[in-house]
């Protein structure tokens, strides 16, 4: 529990330059322990400066992510833009192949007729020499053009697949860098809320100390007068006694709960450490791949 200054009095500073905090431990084992950490002013407000340079830090990062997920999406667009052009190109050889298939059928209909003509003029063996040659050439034309058409078929194919493969690969880094970013953002404020929960306690310890210190300083002086008198009450000055004796265990309670706030505060600001420096590993990471 902490004691409150009271009205109309401004609270001072801890000896030393210290800044103090406290933390309530309810479990089994420490039924409602108060752990008190301390830093200097100093190494206070380099740590919460470092803090704010990390959330800066990852505000930055935040947004070349965003910009690197609005150029993945540029280039999704774009294979999918070369996909229904692979398509289309595929389409008008397949209508090709087609055209030039009935245009050879309507070729061997028409040399056909001519053949049966031939036979009219009497020239039989010539023009079914000629018919076998127009033939040949007729399967060979056909032949070539089927193995073109599979060897396109086989290129758009092979293509279509690496597109397809490098569109999965986007998307799926996309989703994994959104949920890293999500997660750290998360972390970061939570620690971020902590860390200004204990700032604000620190302050109202250092409020108490202030006046525990004051307490004790006006008791010593009381003491100090009731001893100077020479019929001095002895029942007063030990009473006296008994209240400086608590007044600094308290204070000392409070030093050392301040002490072990100060190790809390210091374990926080190195997990904010750490979960930069994996989220600055694992967007790089994402860069390269």
């Amino acid at each position: 529990e902490l004691y409150h200054v009271p009205n109309g009095m401004s609270p001072g500073k801890l000896s030393h330059g210290m800044v103090y905090g406290v933390v309530h431990r309810t479990d089994n084992n420490h039924k409602r322990e108060m752990v008190v950490y301390g830093w200097s002013a100093d190494q206070l407000k380099e740590e919460m400066n470092y803090i704010k340079e990390v959330r800066a830090t990852l505000e930055k990062v935040r947004k070349k992510m965003y910009g690197e997920y609005d150029e993945m999406k540029r280039k999704i667009q774009q294979l999918t833009n070369e996909l229904k052009v692979t398509n289309a190109h595929q389409e008008s050889l397949e209508n090709h192949v087609r055209v030039q298939a009935a245009a050879l059928d309507s070729f061997s209909e028409m040399n056909s007729s001519l053949t049966s003509a031939s036979i009219d003029l009497q020239v039989e063996s010539s023009q079914e020499a000629n018919a076998e040659v127009m033939r040949e050439m007729t399967r060979k034309l056909y032949n070539q053009y089927e193995e073109k058409m599979r060897e396109e078929e086989q290129k758009h194919k092979a293509e279509k697949e690496i597109l397809l493969e490098e569109t999965n690969r986007l998307l799926k880094a996309i989703e994994e860098s959104n949920k890293k970013m999500q997660i750290t953002e998360t972390s970061i404020k939570e620690k971020d809320q902590r860390i200004g929960e204990l700032d604000r306690l620190i302050e109202r310890m250092e409020e108490e100390r202030h006046q525990l210190q004051k307490q004790l300083e006006l008791n010593e002086i009381q003491l100090s007068g009731a001893k100077s008198e020479s019929n001095s009450d002895s029942e007063r000055s030990q009473r006296l006694e008994e209240v400086a004796a608590s007044l600094r265990e308290r204070i000392k309670h409070l030093d050392d709960m301040v002490h072990c706030q100060q190790k809390k505060v210091k374990h926080m600001v190195e997990e904010v450490r750490t979960s930069k420096t994996m989220y600055i590993q694992s967007s790089g990471n994402t860069d390269s791949s």
